[in-house]
């Protein structure tokens, strides 16, 4: 571990896939767009590109509530018939007419539509392929599926069954022959029109064998431009995911896993009197114990397949998590305007909590620090090669740092979290080193945004935030009238110039620009499709964002952080403190 990503000072660029554009996709970030954001990362020194979870999604199309824990999305899969053997120009014209992808390109993803698109042209080409695809290509299909039997199987029958049921994944609300991987198999086996239902059931198969063909050629195509993939695995799977139907025994659905009201970063306000409850099923670890944590355990060796690192996704769940006794989305909404007593009448009692035990009590702390490093040392253990950056910021319990250290753990690092006896923002040089920094990831509001909500609201939180990272980057903790292109560079090579191994800034923050990717508590429609504004190559031309696109580079260049991997000429935190203009 550690000897890829982490193994030197590297600058790296965080974008979500489906964010990124590029001329004739269909409305959404695709594996090609990938591989042109890996060739502009390379071009301008960025040495990691990192992506959000790339797996199968339904209903907001959170990447952190997926239908399956290995399933990767249909929609993110580039469609053309040198990608996916047995697809043509003409079914690919007759499916997206260019009318409606001129639509579908403009704006935010339409999530649904791109989703139910991409998913039936790719069973349209599945037809195509069994009866006309090359031996070859059907031997690889067929090995394929005998590597993956332990999860594909799983999958590609609850897909056929949520075809059957319009879409809906609320697989408790199925017929009763449905509602368990086994009972449908038995139907199956029985059923009239058995052999067509096998033939689609394959035919979902073979949507993730293209899947994976297109994400290994992902990551061979960022080894050959001196590019590392980071991406990530989300802490849980969506309740009304084949992995909770599949395999009951492993979730406690009774419960569903969030987090307490958190104090630093924005949320939305049903978030603020309970905390987020993400909705997803809680873990029965004592059953996943039994079978060694081979479900755990092939989670991320899967991930492994395609990226050289891979963020861990609340990292503090693994040694405790938050717990709610009712469902997260409308009932969640329901419930932030109750008080604690009249909560409890609603659930018989039951009030969020901590499992195994709060860490404030010292016999709970034990027993959650023995459960994470267990967990933890899974993980790490079946990651093999690929680099791991633990999703867990601000202050921790005293316990979860010594397990990081001990484990040699790298993790993930917000300036603004890291403060002093005094409040002010710890000097660039007093960075852990084996860590990820950032000013900004998916949930939080970039720099842009910081900045007009800062001068909004001079007396804000938000606006001692934005004061205290003026002084970390060397400046009089004075608003300038805007965030202007010379603030920007100075606060990006602040970020650039810390001890952690790898600093990433979200596109958002390269860019100067208030795009924003997720609110935390949000859900439903219009969530999880923010994109840019442009492919990353037009920005390189544009008349604003491309002088600023080269000042980055410039950056990483003096900051040691370039693709050579030359060292810093001067020492991170001894930078003069800087005037500003304004």
């Amino acid at each position: 571990m550690n000897e890829t990503v982490l193994d030197r000072r590297r600058a790296g660029l965080l974008v979500p896939v489906y964010a990124l554009r590029r001329s004739h996709d269909l409305g959404i970030g695709d594996t090609a767009a990938v591989m042109d954001a890996i060739d502009f990362a390379a071009d301008q020194g960025f040495s990691v590109l990192q992506v959000l979870p790339i797996h199968e999604t339904f209903g907001d199309h959170s990447p952190y509530n997926p239908i399956s824990s290995r399933a990767l999305s249909p929609a993110l899969l580039t469609l053309s018939p040198v990608e996916v053997p047995g697809l043509t120009e003409v079914m690919l014209e007759q499916a997206a007419p260019e009318s409606w992808l001129v639509q579908l390109r403009r704006g935010n993803v339409r999530q649904q539509a791109v989703h139910a698109l991409k998913t039936q042209i790719l069973l349209d080409a599945y037809f195509q392929f069994s009866e006309a695809g090359s031996p070859e290509s059907r031997e690889e299909f067929a090995r394929f599926r005998a590597a993956q039997k332990d999860w594909l199987d799983a999958y590609s029958l609850f897909r056929l069954l949520v075809r059957e049921y319009e879409g809906n994944t609320e697989w408790a609300e199925w017929r009763p022959e449905h509602r368990t991987y086994e009972s449908a198999a038995g139907w199956l086996l029985q059923h009239p029109a058995r052999e067509g239902l096998e033939a689609l059931r394959s035919g979902f198969a073979f949507i993730q064998w293209i899947g994976w063909r297109q994400w290994k050629a992902v990551r061979q195509h960022a080894q050959a431009r001196g590019v590392r993939v980071m991406g990530e695995m989300s802490f849980g799977v969506g309740l009304n995911s084949a992995d909770v139907w599949a395999n009951p025994a492993l979730f406690d659905t009774a419960w569903s896993v969030g987090t307490r009201p958190l104090a630093h970063f924005d949320t939305t306000h049903d978030a603020k009197q309970w905390g987020q409850n993400w909705g997803l099923p809680a873990y029965r670890w004592e059953n996943h114990r039994s079978s060694e944590f081979a479900w755990l355990r092939g989670r991320i060796a899967w991930e492994s397949e395609f990226f050289h690192a891979c963020r861990l996704d609340h990292l503090r769940g693994y040694f405790r998590a938050y717990m709610f006794p009712w469902p997260g989305g409308a009932r969640h909404v329901e419930f932030s305007a109750l008080t604690a007593e009249q909560a409890a009448e609603t659930t018989g009692g039951l009030l969020p909590r901590f499992v195994p035990g709060p860490d404030e009590e010292p016999s709970a702390a034990g027993m959650n620090e023995l459960q994470g490093r267990e967990l933890i040392g899974q993980i790490i253990e079946a990651a093999g090669a690929m680099d791991l950056v633990a999703e867990i910021m601000g202050e921790m319990p005293e316990y979860m740092s010594r397990t990081l250290e001990d484990l040699k753990l790298a993790n993930l690092s917000f300036p603004q979290l890291l403060r002093s006896a005094d409040g002010a923002i710890i000097s660039p040089g007093e960075f852990r080193e084996l860590s990820l920094v950032t000013y900004a990831n998916h949930d939080n509001a970039p720099l842009a945004s910081l900045y007009k909500q800062a001068q909004a609201e001079p007396e804000s939180r938000v606006a001692g935030d934005v004061r205290a990272l003026l002084e970390f980057a060397g400046l009089e903790a004075v608003l300038p009238d805007s965030l202007d292109d010379k603030l920007l560079g100075v606060l990006q090579e602040a970020l650039l110039g810390t001890r952690a191994r790898l600093a990433v800034l979200m596109v958002s923050d390269m860019l100067g620009v208030p795009l924003r990717f997720n609110l935390p508590g949000s859900y439903g429609r219009g969530t999880w499709s923010d994109r840019m504004e442009l492919p990353l190559g037009d920005l390189v031309r544009h008349p604003v964002y491309g002088p600023r696109i080269t000042s980055v580079r410039e950056l990483i260049k003096k900051t040691g952080r370039g693709m050579g991997g030359s060292v810093a000429t001067s020492q991170p935190g001894t930078e003069p403190r800087r005037e500003m203009a304004g």
